[in-house]
Parts: C-alpha cells; sequence; structure tokens
C-alpha cells in the first residue's frame, strides 16, 4: 500500500470536528418546524449574536458562495457596482456568480498584500464617478478578513477604509470565510473586526474551521433588513432542514471551540512556514499571518512535491505553491513536510 499523503490543498478538504458531528445527530431526533423555525437555529442566531456583542439578523446559509451573492445583493441597487479587490473571491473564484445574480458590475482595485488600501479606493472611486449617469455609482466596498492570500488587515488599517467609506457614502460588506484565523492572528475578538471596519453585513464562514457545510450571513446595519427574508429564498439559501446547518454553530461559538481550531490551523502554518525558510531553495511571497502559505519553488520540485503532498500549484510563471492548514493538521504532517523538503533539497534538484 503506498504512503497516504499529507493534504495541505485546503481547509475545505478537512474533515468535520467530532462535536460538531455530534450536533448534528443531536438534531436528527423526532420532528422540527422547518425553514429556521426550530431551536436549534434559535440558538445559533442567539450565540451569533453574543460573539458580536449586538442585535443583528443573522441567517444561516449553505455556501461561501452563496452569503456572498446574498448579502451583496441585499446591499446593492442595480445601477451600482461593488469594489474589491482584483484577486477577492467574488471577482475570480466564484464562476462570475456575483454578476450572474446579483447583476451588478464589479469594479477592481490592484491589491497590495492581498488588500485593498485607501490610495487605490479613492482612485477607482474619482474614474468610475467622473461621468456621472455614464458610469456606475458605486455603492459597496467588498474586503476579505484574512485576504484570499491569507494576510490580515490591521485594526487601524481596517479604521481607516471605515472612514474613507463613510465620506465616500459606501457600505461595507466582509467575506470572513475565514474569519477566526484572522481574529486568532489579531488577539481580537471578532466584535472588534467588525466595529473597527464598521461592517454592514458580514458573510461569516464555517466549513473552512471545522463545520461539516454550515455558513451564515450577519446585517448589522438595520436599513438593509429590508426584504431580506424574501431574498433568502429567492437567492436559493432558505434550507428546508436548516436545524442540520444551525446545529453545527451550536459546539462552534459554545466555549469558543472555533478559537480553538483556528488557532491549532494558524499555529500549524505558522511551524510550515519556518521550515520553508529554512530551506534555502524556497522562498515566501507573503508574510504568513493566518493558515495559508505561498511560495516559491523550482520548477522540477513541484511534481515531487505533490507526490507527498496533497496541494494546489497557484501561479505557473512564478513556480508558486499554496499550503493551507487546517484545525485537524498534525504534528506528524509538519514532520514528514520537514523530511520531504530536506530530501528533496538533499537531492539538489534545483532546475
Amino acid at each position: 500500500m503506498s504512503e497516504k499523503k499529507i493534504c495541505l490543498a485546503s481547509d475545505n478538504w478537512s474533515g468535520a470536528h467530532p462535536l460538531v458531528i455530534k450536533a448534528i445527530t443531536e438534531a436528527n431526533e423526532s420532528y422540527a418546524p422547518p425553514y429556521g423555525s426550530d431551536p436549534w437555529t434559535e440558538e445559533a442566531v442567539s450565540l451569533i449574536q453574543k460573539a458580536f456583542k449586538r442585535e443583528c439578523r443573522v441567517f444561516i446559509v449553505t455556501t461561501g458562495t452563496g452569503a456572498n451573492i446574498f448579502g451583496l445583493r441585499i446591499c446593492s441597487k442595480p445601477y451600482e457596482s461593488v469594489i474589491c479587490t482584483d484577486i477577492a473571491h467574488i471577482e475570480y473564484q466564484e464562476s462570475g456568480a456575483f454578476e450572474a445574480l446579483v447583476g451588478c458590475k464589479l469594479l477592481t482595485v490592484p491589491n497590495k498584500e492581498g488588500k485593498v488600501t485607501p490610495d487605490e479606493l479613492v482612485k477607482k472611486l474619482k474614474k468610475e464617478r467622473a461621468f456621472g449617469k455614464h458610469s456606475t455609482s458605486p455603492g459597496v466596498l467588498s474586503i476579505t478578513q484574512p485576504t484570499e492570500i491569507g494576510t490580515v488587515y490591521t485594526l487601524d488599517e481596517l479604521k481607516a477604509l471605515a472612514k474613507l467609506c463613510k465620506e465616500e457614502n459606501l457600505r461595507i460588506h466582509m467575506d470572513g470565510c475565514r474569519l477566526y484565523n484572522a481574529a486568532v492572528s489579531l488577539d481580537t475578538s471578532l466584535e472588534e473586526i467588525v466595529k473597527a471596519a464598521s461592517v454592514d453585513i458580514l458573510s461569516l464562514g464555517g466549513t473552512k474551521n471545522g463545520l461539516a457545510g454550515a455558513e451564515a450571513l450577519i446585517i448589522f446595519d438595520p436599513d438593509l433588513e429590508k426584504g431580506a427574508d424574501h431574498l433568502q429564498k429567492q437567492m436559493l439559501q432558505l434550507v428546508s432542514k436548516m436545524r442540520y446547518l444551525s446545529a453545527q454553530y451550536i459546539p462552534f461559538f459554545k466555549n469558543d471551540l472555533w478559537q480553538t481550531l483556528a488557532r491549532k490551523a494558524n499555529q500549524k502554518a505558522q511551524e510550515i512556514a519556518s521550515i520553508i525558510k529554512s530551506i534555502p531553495e524556497l522562498s515566501l511571497s507573503y508574510p504568513v499571518e493566518t493558515n495559508q502559505i505561498f511560495f516559491i519553488a523550482p520548477k522540477a520540485w513541484i511534481p515531487l512535491i505533490q507526490e507527498k503532498i496533497i496541494c494546489y500549484p497557484w501561479d505557473a510563471e512564478k513556480n508558486e505553491i499554496r499550503f493551507i492548514a487546517s484545525w485537524n493538521t498534525t504534528d506528524e504532517d509538519v514532520e514528514k513536510v520537514f523530511s520531504i523538503f530536506s530530501e528533496i533539497s538533499k537531492n539538489q534538484i534545483t532546475i
């Protein structure tokens, strides 16, 4: 039998935490009202509201893409546009779902280590507004925390963007599919991140951090709540047996399980990044601040790495590879990464 490969392809590949599976099983007893009118959804919503320390509307949904397009549909008018980076999920990893289902235009700005900067945002606003009614009206800034390359907006960076958005009358959507990893990285709470950014609407993850398949959309601006119940149905995000999704969030937010899992993933990423930095032939593409690692390898190394490690070649032109550590990445996995890289380096394969 061949040796089992290490999986660093994505935190989407990892299994669900045992407590999450247990919660789903317990929710399977007897009968319960459908469409979110069940006690599990009520408790999950209460726990999420408690985590953010404020009143907010919480919708449990099926996917991260679903959360994004549902949320952006709520806060976007047909003549408006949404600004995001050129590597945002909604721009290049969601199969055009935003344009197809929301029907607005995306305006991209160049990212700086994955982030939107105030200067680039101002430039884009001036350009789009230059022709008045002949262009779209920018209405929303969508940012991802942490970014698609694993870097993290600091609280000060979020405050600066929030201040600018208020001045420019832009609403703020946050793609928080890995928000837990950002919170651990910043050593802060989910509430503080949302508060710093003055987030109006949040796509809150779950599947990437130990859930079996559940995401959430949270509305913080009460003015955006009107019609949201109907839009959840229209956007195909109203699940009949909602209890199976909602039940997952109960152990997740009780005793801060989300924090424990995200910390584990971040820590393993740091350990793997240290190994990469110790190998002369390898170099990190970006600072490793959460559980994502991007690095450059000699071209001949890539198939050898893939023989032992399930991972994605990210940018073929740069010979860039992406690793993502998960809540269940083990010490043994990290040790094997070291052994694999050491063996390749020892053989001096550098073509």
